[in-house]
């Protein structure tokens, strides 16, 4: 605008004033672009009028999915609707910089904007994968609830494991890191809130002690044994088979000397029933066999992917496809040392990403 056309806007905007017509002067303003006018007096109009100025503001002065324009559109009340993408378009477009986007929302926090975050999430899940969707979803304070089996894969849960996308891998083996990373999330997260939904990271536990059993590390396979029969105990969601499974574990902790506190429980007898179907772990039918030996893939796939210390499990002669844990040649490390050193190395990169250590368990 040239100056005397704004100031031919600003005579009009006292013109309408001075007759009374605020709402035709905030109309007036935004208009000819006189946009602090506009906001000054919507502010003194009601709420709805403030956000309506807000929005056209966003749109007009900033670039849509832009930081700024998400912002804008979330001051001024669009909640999840700021993800809804243009005419014509399939992807929002927060998803492009979701990065940035997230932690414009993170700095500034505003009214429901944990609903924004877990949308953002699912919104770039197809775009930039499952990974980037759990940053979305870590961020928002997702719970970990049971899988149901009934359901289609793509209705599960959000979260179940950390960076394992059970929606695309279903049957596929989870990582080790996916199931220790998501243990260390459920935890923080109930040491904050008591009432933290983690019923689905319980297969992955299953999973870990067998393959801390079948590695040669009884003593910590115990320790996860008796937080399983901790969470049977409770009455909580459990699985189809988790049961047998458990069982299985005990007996063979039992069968190397091993003690647990649901060693002498009953249980389903051997075969009834196999994790069910849906909930991202293979079950019976999908060729999972029965016993520990068969977590032996898990193990060599996480040691394909470059994971240290399944390879390193790999290198030394592990044969569990055998049923076999081949003796060490030296002095056994303690399961003390072992989870020591796996906590301080998911400690150190953790420090090297740039992430807050207060509150993981030690």
């Amino acid at each position: 605008q040239t100056e005397a056309a704004r100031a031919g806007a600003a005579r009009e905007l006292e013109a309408l004033l001075l007759a009374g017509r605020r709402e035709e002067a905030c109309e007036h303003a935004m208009g000819c672009g006189l946009w602090a006018d506009a906001l000054l007096l919507s502010s003194h109009i009601d709420a709805a009028m403030w956000k309506t100025v807000m929005a056209r503001y966003a749109a007009e002065v900033s670039v849509a999915g832009s930081p700024l324009a998400t912002l804008y559109s979330l001051f001024a009340g669009s909640g999840p609707g700021v993800l809804a993408p243009p005419s014509g378009a399939t992807e929002s477009p927060l998803a492009a910089r979701w990065a940035e986007n997230l932690a414009m929302m993170l700095a500034n926090p505003t009214t429901d904007d944990t609903e924004v975050i877990t949308q953002l999430g699912d919104s770039v899940r197809a775009s930039w994968g499952a990974c980037a969707a759990h940053c979305c979803y870590l961020l928002a304070e997702t719970p970990l609830p049971l899988p149901d089996g009934a359901l289609p894969h793509a209705e599960q849960p959000r979260l179940q494991l950390l960076g394992h996308d059970e929606r695309q891998a279903a049957r596929g083996f989870p990582s080790l890191h996916s199931i220790r990373g998501t243990e260390l999330y459920a935890a923080s997260r109930a040491s904050l809130d008591p009432d933290f939904d983690d019923a689905g990271i319980a297969p992955g536990l299953l999973l870990y002690a067998h393959v801390l059993l079948d590695a040669g590390e009884a003593d910590a396979a115990a320790r996860y044994a008796d937080e399983l029969e901790r969470r049977r105990a409770l009455g909580g969601p459990l699985p189809d088979g988790f049961d047998a499974r458990l069982r299985q574990l005990h007996e063979q902790l039992g069968a190397g000397g091993g003690a647990t506190e649901g060693a002498g429980e009953s249980y389903p007898a051997a075969g009834e029933g196999q994790l069910a179907d849906g909930g991202g772990y293979p079950a019976a039918a999908d060729g999972y066999p029965e016993g520990s030996a068969a977590l032996a893939e898990p193990l060599a796939h996480a040691a394909q992917e470059g994971y240290p210390q399944e390879a390193e499990y790999a290198a030394e002669g592990y044969a569990a496809q055998e049923g076999e844990v081949p003796a060490a040649e030296g002095p056994a490390e303690s399961a003390d040392q072992y989870a020591a050193d796996q906590y301080a190395a998911e400690q150190e990169q953790y420090a090297q990403e740039g992430y807050a250590q207060e509150g993981y368990p030690q």
